[in-house]
């Protein structure tokens, strides 16, 4: 982890809360991480999201249709990289992924869905105020360990 050590707490502190929102998709948990306005999100849906609204609507049609993440983890410290009012973090987390597969229940999907993370900092709240915020948060899948990589390693 490279900066200041108070800012690096700071900014996992907003990342684990951030994280812990996403367990069972609470709303109200997920807004004060997030530059508002200015927040960007490149969801692991495939879908860009501008604004903690518009993320809001998204849990919300989620929880509609019988969608749920829980059991959210880390499963790589965050590296947190800081300078100045700008930082970057970036990790992995895995997650149990649960929806309505016609049977009216909420059904777990046997393995856990793991994906990387990047989330972009900065110290300002949207409005001007000094407080470390996502201002954007960037989810994508991790490629199959059989997909060849190139080039190859040795």
């Amino acid at each position: 982890m490279a900066g200041n050590e108070n800012d690096i707490k700071e900014i996992l502190a907003v990342h684990h809360a951030w994280l812990e929102s996403n367990n069972d998709l609470v709303i109200e948990k997920m807004y004060p991480n997030f530059a508002d306005p200015g927040y960007l999100q490149f969801n692991l849906n495939g879908h860009e999201y501008q604004g903690p609204a518009e993320k809001a609507k998204l849990w919300e049609g989620l929880h509609q249709i019988g969608f749920n993440l829980s059991d959210m983890k880390i499963v790589e410290e965050p590296k947190v990289h800081a300078e100045g009012d700008l930082a970057y973090l970036t990790t992995y987390w895995s997650a149990q992924v649960s929806g309505d597969k016609g049977t009216g229940v909420l059904e777990p999907d046997p393995e856990p869905l793991v994906f990387r993370v990047t989330e972009v900092y900065r110290r300002d709240d949207g409005k001007g105020n000094q407080v470390w915020k996502i201002w954007h948060f960037h989810a994508s899948p991790i490629a199959s360990p059989d997909l060849p990589r190139f080039p190859q390693e040795a």
